[in-house]
């Protein structure tokens, strides 16, 4: 199946000078339906639209519901499809060998340019990523298709509290980065539990959570989650990102993954980056404990029978005038730590 077969459908994204697709371009298209687009639009509305077009009754520039989708998917799958296929397109290969163009009007781009447009249309790729996103989130209500999509395989990002790169973005940021949003996404759920839950406790937790999935949170979550959950959750997942995803685990081994802003990542990294590292962690996880603990002062001051009631009744609700019963006396006989 395929939702971009003709070159001028290519040409709206990426300046291609073909009459047709190229088969690269098509083999890295199957590839992105699997992997990229089948985790946002699951597999019921994808079918639909690859109905829908394959029908011949929708188009990239109709002014329908069905066309505006096509052309969302459209944009992220001609951009990355030809910068993943950007390797295969610059050489042929035969029984004698691998070659490349070159003849008195024609010859294969320098390196640097190759690496340039790979690394322009995969920003811009994925960038139509976070638009394809959004564009499913305004219109959820538009269709029974997306409708469908919004209360069943749509939930796919919305498992954990932060659900986007440009959620993610207005308190930590990663450029509104697809690729980095998603790295962090393990990283999420595991703070969600290591670190969020200790506060609040499980049942708020699964409260919130199932409010975020199902978009029905209550005006007193979400003041909540605006102000303190989900700066938090993003400072302290960055700060437990910074030493984690620096590192990367191959088949080789374990190898260093910083990235340079040069022509050349492959450099060693620079002398005192750790300590840049290790800084930049450690103010993520001061601005976490901070905004955790003016979050306890919060809930405690406001919690009651009929507001945040599932933190007072099942939390680690504390009234906020009770008495500190302290750890350690001088007439304990076991010391405890806390």
């Amino acid at each position: 199946m395929s939702l971009l077969k003709t070159a001028d459908e290519l040409r709206r994204y990426v300046t291609v000078d073909s009459t047709t697709v190229p088969e690269p371009v098509h083999r890295e298209e199957e590839h992105l339906r699997t992997h990229l687009l089948l985790p946002v639009l699951g597999a019921t509305l994808l079918h639909w639209l690859d109905d829908q077009y394959d029908a011949g009754t929708v188009a990239p520039t109709d002014d329908t519901l069905a066309g505006k989708l096509l052309a969302r998917v459209q944009a992220p799958l001609g951009r990355l499809a030809v910068a993943g296929s950007l390797d295969e397109l610059q050489v042929s290969i035969d029984q004698t060998g691998i070659h490349i163009v070159s003849t008195d009007t024609q010859k294969t781009a320098f390196g640097w340019q190759i690496a340039a447009l790979r690394k322009t249309l995969t920003r811009k790729g994925y960038q139509d990523m976070n638009a394809l996103l959004a564009w499913l989130e305004a219109n959820r209500a538009a269709s029974p298709e997306l409708e469908a999509w919004a209360a069943g395989e749509g939930q796919v990002y919305r498992r954990q509290l932060l659900v986007s790169a440009e959620q993610f973005s207005q308190y930590e940021n990663i450029s509104a980065s697809w690729t980095v949003f998603a790295a962090l996404v393990p990283l999420i759920r595991k703070q969600e539990l290591f670190v969020l839950e200790p506060q609040i406790g499980y049942d708020f937790l699964s409260e919130l959570r199932d409010q975020v999935r199902t978009r029905t949170l209550s005006e007193e979550n979400r003041d909540l989650l605006t102000q303190f959950v989900e700066p938090a959750l993003a400072a302290c997942t960055l700060a437990r990102a910074v030493p984690e995803l620096g590192l990367r685990l191959t088949g080789d081994g374990i190898e260093l993954a910083v990235a340079r802003i040069d022509t050349d990542n492959s450099k060693e990294a620079d002398a005192g980056l750790d300590q840049l590292l290790r800084a930049r962690a450690f103010d993520a996880q001061h601005s976490a404990d901070i905004l955790l603990e003016k979050m306890r002062r919060f809930l405690n001051e406001r919690a009651s029978a009929t507001r945040y009631a599932t933190y007072f009744r099942l939390g680690p609700y504390r009234a906020p005038n009770a008495a500190v019963v302290p750890l350690n006396t001088p007439e304990s006989k076991v010391y405890r730590l806390s």
